[in-house]
């Protein structure tokens, strides 16, 4: 089944969500990015273009994700050993939590009856969360680098500097492009905005907010469909894009303050609840999104 597989995919065209930029240059393991890509391009179609889905068709695709992630995990670690990886237990504990967090999905989607509001749920987290390990962790065990951090600068220079380099990586936006502004006339009542509270020794909260227009060109450049609207499947790929900027900014502080910073799980809050003095608004260049930092530190 696995070769059969893999005879079928070379012959094939590669998923919208494929960019070139991906390659880490080891053929195996590029070949298994490509596979697992596609077939989560699969997933989001069944689930966009079908007002039924096709159960057997969603179980079969979910129970091949599930178990080619951890044969491919394997097969990645197997050679980060080959080559001695100094940071390969690090990088094992991510495909560790990733494999939990299908296996999470899993459970609620079969308890749902494959309901499609879960299954959309799953394939944005899944989408987005591929995206950047592929972009990010993948590349470090290549090319021999470690996550890069800020070392005293303002918080919003974090910011700055995560989304920066999420967008960059998950999106193929120009880094450069990306700044701070004072102001806007964007629209982002149609928006989605998220809060992650922060844990450890920090306290307090991040919260982003994704205007429409820029969710639409955000969702087409991860994913390769643009949306009309910020339905499930959306929601839950910024919740994603929110849990990896908070996690850098998260690890600035750290780096910085001395100060352990953690990040909790996301939620989706009212905008128009928001304190607006606290506001660090960042132009993409391709629209902007509204961010606001509230941090304090336990013994300060």
């Amino acid at each position: 089944m696995y070769i059969r597989i893999i005879i079928e995919y070379e012959r094939g065209e590669y998923s919208t969500m494929w960019k070139e930029s991906l390659r880490i240059g080891v053929d195996t393991v590029d070949k298994q990015h490509k596979m697992l890509f596609d077939k989560v391009g699969e997933l989001i179609k069944e689930v966009r273009t079908n007002g039924t889905l096709n159960k057997d068709k969603c179980v079969s695709t979910i129970n091949f994700l599930k178990e080619y992630a951890i044969s491919h995990f394997a097969d990645e670690e197997t050679y980060q050993k080959s080559i001695d990886y100094i940071d390969f237990d690090a990088h094992k504990k991510l495909h560790e939590r990733f494999i939990q967090t299908v296996l999470d999905y899993e459970k609620k989607i079969i308890a749902s009856d494959f309901a499609v509001a879960e299954i959309k749920q799953f394939v944005g987290m899944l989408g987005a969360w591929l995206l950047y390990h592929v972009a990010d962790a993948d590349q470090r065990y290549i090319n021999e680098t470690t996550d890069q951090a800020q070392v005293g600068v303002a918080y919003s220079d974090f910011v700055l500097f995560s989304m920066s380099d999420a967008l960059e990586k998950m999106a193929n936006f120009s880094a450069t492009s990306i700044k701070k502004v004072n102001s806007h006339d964007e629209n982002c009542s149609e928006g989605f905005t998220v809060k992650i509270g922060l844990t450890g020794n920090a306290v307090g909260h991040i919260t982003i907010t994704y205007p429409l227009s820029f969710t639409k060109t955000l969702i087409n450049a991860m994913m390769g469909f643009t949306p009309e609207y910020i339905g499930e499947l959306e929601r839950s790929a910024l919740f994603e894009v929110t849990n990896i900027v908070s996690g850098s900014i998260c690890r600035q502080i750290t780096t910085a303050k001395g100060f352990l910073c953690n990040i909790k799980p996301p939620v989706a809050v009212d905008r128009t609840m928001l304190p607006s003095d606290e506001q660090i608004t960042i132009d993409t260049g391709a629209g902007i999104v509204e961010t606001i930092m509230a941090v304090s530190f336990l013994g300060n």
